[in-house]
């Protein structure tokens, strides 16, 4: 049987013409009900819709023109369009954000040509995957996109369905469930075993808690970046590897890649400091027992000047920079707790616990640590662990912070005879 029609003086494949109906339907926010009325049934065309019925050509073009689809234009040049699509989304994986911003505004000028045309889906794809990895845009901005789209990619061509599959799968994994937005990543790895695909999986996997997992797609995405000469790209997973090698506690690796990116960081400016890397060697070296040197990197981090508010697109791709100062402050007052000098803590404590970090993610773990210096036998600190910071970090999906703060919580129940509370928690810590 024929896979394809001919459509208002144009040949298209079904399946397409399926998922393009479907989608302009939903964009227009109309029914099932409301388009088939007086056309075909609605259940034919539920059918048709979902790949498991065929339409006669008459039908297909009544349902367009009711979509107010009278004449299906013939955008020109789309292979040169498409070229600069493929080099938006190579600019986005390699971070170079300030020319992904001038292609993409490039790639706006066309949008009334284009969202009249059959290559809708596709450019919105694209613009999807820059509103999420460039502009970060929040969960509710993109929340409908991504809905719309779910229920169409799967008929398109398996290019946009990595694509989509490895930006949702980001962004999921980031704002809304972790195992979904891991679902999305490996089903992109399975349809295209990329070096960005290797990197976000990596990534994910890592910050999962899963770092032996991690490593394997990590050090793939290395590799390939390394042979293609994508420095900056390598420079990134080598930061993650020493991540993960230090999660291993194989801590002379973490040394390694760690050092690798500082050799690298001359290349950037500090407030292009995507990396972190200061208060990665300072926890590390707390990890290590390597306490002074720890302390030389959180000063670093500390000192480390703050982005101003504007749109400068690397903001955009290190928006957590901001965040580097407050991480080092806490890994600071942690190498003060184990060499016991809590006095020297106040002068760390009285210049971030303020409101000018209020909104720094890790503010309530800072505050939870001052809480155990100073006032860890009092209730505050039960409320402040169990009301406050536990569940911030736990819906956050900082697992890192949020199981150190349970250490803290077993030891102040058991400073209080609460065994068996503190048995509970360290079950569910170690299993």
């Amino acid at each position: 049987m024929d896979n394809t029609v001919c459509i208002l003086g144009s040949e298209f494949e079904y399946d397409f013409l399926s998922c393009w109906i479907k989608y302009n339907r939903m964009e227009s926010c109309i029914s099932q009900e409301a388009l088939a009325h007086g056309i075909c049934s609605v259940s034919h065309l539920s059918y048709f819709e979902n790949c498991k019925k065929r339409l006669r050509r008459e039908i297909i073009e009544a349902l367009l023109k009711r979509l107010k689809i009278a004449t299906i234009p013939d955008v020109k040049y789309i292979g040169l369009i498409r070229q600069k699509l493929h080099k938006l989304a190579f600019y986005i994986e390699s971070f170079e954000y300030d020319a992904a911003e001038l292609a993409f505004a490039e790639l706006l000028t066309l949008e009334p040509i284009l969202q009249n045309s059959a290559y809708n889906i596709e450019f919105n794809i694209y613009k999807l995957m820059y509103n999420i990895l460039v502009d970060r845009k929040a969960y509710t901005e993109l929340e409908t996109s991504i809905n719309k789209l779910d229920k169409i990619y799967y008929n398109l061509d398996i290019g946009l369905q990595y694509l989509f599959l490895l930006s949702t799968g980001k962004f999921l994994y980031d704002n809304l469930n972790h195992t979904e937005g891991i679902n999305r990543l490996e089903k992109a790895y399975r349809m295209k075993d990329t070096p960005w695909i290797n990197y976000r999986l990596g990534v994910a996997y890592l910050h999962s808690l899963e770092p032996l997992k991690a490593v394997i797609y990590l050090e793939k995405a290395l590799n390939s970046y390394a042979m293609t000469g994508r420095y900056r790209n390598s420079l990134e997973c080598h930061n993650f590897l020493g991540s993960c090698y230090e999660s291993l506690k194989i801590y002379a690796k973490a040394d390694y890649h760690f050092k690798t990116v500082l050799s690298g960081s001359e290349f950037f400016s500090l407030n292009k400091n995507i990396f972190g890397i200061y208060t990665s060697l300072a926890s590390l070296y707390l990890n290590m027992n390597r306490y002074e040197e720890s302390i030389t990197f959180c000063k670093l981090a500390m000192n480390a000047p703050v982005l101003s508010t504007n749109t400068d697109p690397w903001q955009k791709s290190a928006w957590h920079a901001n965040e580097e100062p407050m991480i080092a402050a806490c890994i600071y007052i942690e190498v003060l707790i184990k060499l016991k000098e809590f006095l020297n803590s106040k002068e760390i404590f009285d210049r971030y616990l303020t409101s000018t970090y209020k909104n720094s993610l890790y503010y309530h773990y800072l505050h939870t640590l001052y809480l155990s210096i100073f006032q860890f036998d009092e209730d505050i600190f039960y409320v402040q662990v169990t009301k406050i910071t536990l569940p911030f970090y736990k819906k956050i999906g900082f697992l890192n912070i949020y199981n150190k703060v349970q250490l803290l919580l077993i030891r102040y129940l058991e400073s209080n005879r609460r065994y068996k509370e503190a048995n509970s928690i360290y079950k569910s810590l170690f299993g």
